[in-house]
């Protein structure tokens, strides 16, 4: 993760995020990625398209992080798929958002939750060797 990156979600999530390892700090990225979706999800059925509007630029704002975080130097074939998965969140994300598309949303969400899985199952012992 950048300094930059980390520095701005540390500002947002004050005291979990500055106690939180990097590994942590990602898991609870793409936990609060998902909340957003999910929330606005609910806003677009309750017409509520200002919350709609400010938890999915939210959402966008946390792939980019997540995109930041990516080494493509360390992570070769791996990063760069996740940085094409990331910008096809975002893109799907913001056409979902003109549209008022709730399963363009749900799509999204689809494609997050095996990536959030995988990191989720990282091995305990394996957590601390993440790094930013």
């Amino acid at each position: 993760m950048t300094h930059a990156s980390l520095k701005k979600y540390q500002q947002t999530h004050k005291s979990s995020a500055q106690e939180a390892s990097p590994y942590r700090l990602v898991a609870m990225l793409f936990q609060k990625l998902l909340d957003n979706i999910a929330t606005a999800k609910g806003a677009i059925v309750q017409e509520n398209f200002a919350k709609k509007g400010s938890e999915l630029s939210n959402a966008i704002a946390i792939i980019g992080v997540l995109e930041g975080s990516l080494d493509f130097k360390q992570g070769g074939e791996v990063s760069e798929n996740l940085a094409l998965l990331y910008k096809y969140c975002s893109e799907q994300i913001l056409v979902a958002s003109s549209s008022n598309d709730i399963e363009k949303l749900e799509e999204v969400i689809q494609v997050l939750l095996p990536i959030k899985s995988g990191w989720d199952s990282i091995p305990l012992e394996t957590q601390s060797q993440v790094s930013f």
